[in-house]
């Protein structure tokens, strides 16, 4: 019985769904009579409702964009009439219940992804935009070239560019996940005459990093007639030399220690040939260089300032040259080819200087001293989803004084990376990295044997992985981990029996998980980020023995943990004009100890964080704004910046053959505040940027200066450098940068006392004279000798001539203190090269 009746209910709910079906089907099937003009949407159904005694159900802020074509119906059943009215919209309607509900139709959304590359040497294009206009939707290339951008199917046109290239457009039907490799050529004209437009990119927000290409760094040729990339981020605003020859980097506040150095991502700890007259950067193996100084991705960690990355060529995978160059400086040459023809390439580079040929003579070394570099690198693609990279750099200086004493100091670095595509979305890089500093200095003695040096050094070696997710074109996702094994030598005696003035060494073990996201909504883009270092320290200890007097091995151990939050808002004013503002927290585990002259030492020693040694930290914030017309840009930036934990020397304190190293150096607070404003003109056959920079930083350390706030030894209040280009045709240009800034600060003695005739100085206060003001004029000029096949193949060479520091301006290099009683009690000036004309010629066959 009870079976029936729950059979009988069933076929009663299934007559009356169907008579409901019918009723519903009956709705959209009711013809309809109507005359409507083009209308909003909204007002359209609205009118139907009326028309049609019908219930339509939707979302006014869904629809209120739409608007219709002018609309004739006689007698036409209303899904059709529907139909019609959605003609070209993303919109489509459902019957639920009796009322007829408008949804918008998802799009189905496919991948396209690929490499951009340089039409000429198959090399990779750090940077360049992948953009789609009519969605206002667009990437940038990573640092291998790779992109990937979500969009939905159908047509579209592409446009793809990159600052001294032509914009390529290409027209492509999306219908399924796509692979699109595009190469760009390079544009004739001199490539200070492009300009790609702001509203070409994606969004500003991901142009935090200023990149520069060879080509713009063969635009600044520096002493000697050397093109030089250090000496090129010392012509950009808000980034700082010390004095002339110095390749110290001080960039907002920060002290040059404070800068991440890397070059294929392993760290250069001394980037400086002939005490920084010139950098370790052969121009012939750079791909393209990227400066952090603002908002500082979570993906890098360690440093307080700046993140200064060099990408090393690859070398062209078309065709073999071989390419080089020649200056008062150095001679350089360099041979690239393919290995397999469009799957893998490599290219050899050598540099070495010729002050022993041509007999140049600096202050601080005799004409003997010599440097080289080698750089060499090849890559190859296993398939379309995995490639393999592997580089290697090896630089030396032989320094010698006048009585032959010698320092010597280099780097090896050694990087093997694994680029993996998992799907059109998901991107892998892991590496494997090995950088090697040191240096090694004779010791006066009065004979030979008794002739000892002392070496200081860091060795590391390094593994990470970082994933890159571009979940669509508002909405990019990178994390990953990495490692580093350091071990440092402070400072120890060779060829000695006694080990007594040794500095204890250390091994650290420096760790780091990071998450960083950019995302895009309406007129706001935001970066934000998280980085979680974890430093673990082990110091060897000097001072234990057993009851025999044998030292005992032991070691001190200490970890830190502590997160590092970065973020950065950027909001569009108006399609060339924004605002934005950032905050970052950073840790340094790594410190350089240094002494008060700054500009001329490559003999500090690093030394970790440790039980007695709390790691740096930094708050760094900043508000800027830009605008940026078709023909001329405006930046302006002001910052604030709070470290704490900075260390500082005890005055007069030693470095070298000072176990004791340690307990002289003292902690205190520096505080850096600055207003930056950049004025660029981009178009034009002349180009230019005047760039000026306010600057104060100060520090406060217990046990120096009494305690009181003082300048730091890089405080440089003001600053304006003026960078002009005027480019007569493809061939021939002239450039000119002029720069002028307020002399450091340094410690001079107040007076003296004489003490077995010699004249003993006393001192009142850190850092209470400076220096002279500074100031400089460089001119240049440059003709491309080209021809047809030059044309065709790239191929050419190029003549410079110049002058360095036009006016003969005597700018101070150092004081050099007077101890003869004898003579007058005064410090002398030691000044720095004045007129200097210079030719280079560079070549590629």
């Amino acid at each position: 019985m009870l079976n029936k009746i729950i059979a009988l209910c069933l076929f009663v709910i299934i007559l009356q769904t169907g008579k409901l079906s019918a009723q519903q089907a009956g709705v959209l099937n009711k013809p309809v009579s109507i005359h409507l003009t083009a209308d909003s949407l909204i007002a359209v159904l609205l009118k139907l409702q009326n028309k049609t005694k019908s219930s339509f159900s939707f979302d006014p802020d869904l629809l209120r964009k739409y608007r219709t074509t002018p609309i004739h119906a006689d007698q036409m059943p209303l899904s059709t009439l529907l139909e019609k009215v959605f003609t070209d919209l993303p919109l489509t309607f459902s019957l639920v219940g009796n009322d007829i509900v408008i949804t918008e139709i998802k799009p189905v959304i496919y991948t396209l992804h690929g490499h951009i590359r340089d039409m000429a040497s198959g090399e990779a294009i750090i940077g360049a935009t992948v953009f789609v206009p009519a969605l206002k939707a667009g990437i940038l290339t990573n640092q291998y070239g790779f992109y990937s951008i979500s969009i939905p199917a159908g047509k579209h046109e592409v446009k793809i560019s990159s600052l001294g290239y032509e914009t390529k457009t290409v027209t492509l039907i999306l219908n399924k996940e796509q692979e699109l490799e595009a190469e760009l050529t390079a544009v004739a004209n001199n490539l200070a005459e492009v300009h790609i437009r702001q509203n070409l990119t994606p969004n500003p927000l991901l142009l935090n990093a200023q990149n520069f290409t060879p080509a713009q760094l063969s635009h600044t040729a520096y002493y000697a007639g050397e093109t030089d990339a250090v000496k090129a981020l010392q012509m950009q605003n808000g980034i700082k030399a010390i004095s002339e020859g110095s390749s110290g980097l001080f960039i907002r506040g920060g002290n040059s220690d404070q800068n991440l150095i890397l070059l294929d991502e392993a760290v250069i700890y001394n980037p400086s040939h002939l005490y920084g007259l010139v950098s370790v950067f052969n121009p012939d193996a750079i791909n393209n260089l990227q400066v952090y100084k603002d908002y500082m991705p979570a993906n890098y960690g360690g440093r307080l300032s700046s993140v200064i990355e060099n990408r090393m060529a690859e070398g062209n995978n078309k065709e073999y040259h071989l390419n080089g160059g020649i200056s008062l400086m150095s001679a350089r040459i360099a041979a690239e080819g393919p290995i397999v023809k469009e799957k893998g390439s490599f290219i050899v580079a050598f540099r070495r200087s010729l002050l022993d040929v041509f007999h140049n003579k600096f202050k601080l070394f005799n004409p003997s001293s010599v440097y080289y570099d080698l750089n060499a690198k090849a890559n190859y693609k296993l398939n379309s989803n995995n490639s393999l990279f592997y580089s290697i750099y090896g630089g030396k200086d032989h320094l010698l004084s006048e009585n032959s004493f010698s320092n010597n100091w280099g780097n090896i670095t050694s990087t093997l990376r694994w680029n993996h595509l998992f799907n059109a979305r998901l991107f892998l890089n892991v590496s494997a990295i090995y950088s090697n500093y040191s240096n090694l200095l004779d010791l006066n003695a009065d004979t030979l044997s008794s002739k000892s040096q002392w070496s200081t050094g860091v060795k590391d070696l390094t593994l990470k992985a970082d994933y890159t997710y571009y979940y669509n074109p508002q909405n990019l996702i990178k994390f990953g981990l990495t490692s580093t094994y350091h071990r440092f030598i402070p400072g120890e005696t060779n060829k000695a029996i006694s080990t007594e003035f040794n500095i204890a060494k250390d091994r650290s073990l420096e760790s780091a998980a990071y998450y960083h996201q950019q995302i895009y909504i309406g007129r706001f883009a935001l970066n934000y980020g998280l980085r979680l270092g974890i430093f673990k320290n082990a110091e060897e200890r000097l001072d234990v023995f057993d009851e025999n007097g044998n030292r005992l091995e032991q070691e001190d151990h200490k970890t830190f943990i502590n997160p590092e939050p970065r973020v950065n808002i950027s909001y569009l004013l108006s399609p060339k004009q924004r605002f934005f503002l950032t905050y970052n927290r950073n840790y340094q585990y790594l410190q350089l100890i240094q002494n008060s002259t700054l500009a001329f030492s490559s003999l500090e020693p690093w030394i970790p964080a440790s039980a007695t040694i709390k790691p740096q930290h930094a708050d760094h914030f900043s508000a800027g704004y830009k605008y940026s017309p078709n023909s001329f840009s405006l930046l302006m930036n002001a910052y604030l910046k709070k470290m704490y934990h900075q260390l500082d020397l005890i005055g007069h304190a030693q470095i070298i053959q000072n176990p004791d190293i340690r307990n002289q150096l003292k902690a205190g607070q520096s505080n850096a505040y600055g207003l930056e404003v950049e004025i660029n003109k981009t178009e034009g056959k002349f180009t230019g940027v005047l760039a000026y920079t306010y600057t104060r930083v100060f520090r406060t350390i217990d046990g120096i200066n009494e305690g009181n706030r003082f300048a730091a030894n890089y405080d440089i209040p003001h600053e304006l450098k003026l960078t002009a280009t005027y480019n007569f045709n493809s061939k021939l240009s002239v450039q000119s940068f002029f720069t002028y800034a307020t002399g450091r600060p340094l410690t001079l003695p107040t007076g003296y006392y004489q003490h077995d005739g010699i004249n003993v100085p006393i001192f009142e206060g850190r850092n209470t004279s400076r220096f002279p003001d500074f100031s400089r004029l460089d001119l240049s000029a440059q003709y491309k000798m080209e021809s047809p096949l030059s044309k065709k193949r790239n191929l050419g060479s190029t003549i410079s001539v110049g002058i360095y520091n036009l006016y003969n301006r005597k700018n101070p290099l150092y004081y050099h203190l007077n101890t003869n009683a004898a003579e007058p009690q005064k410090s002398a000036l030691e000044y720095a090269f004045g007129f200097y004309p210079w030719v280079a010629y560079s070549f590629k066959i």
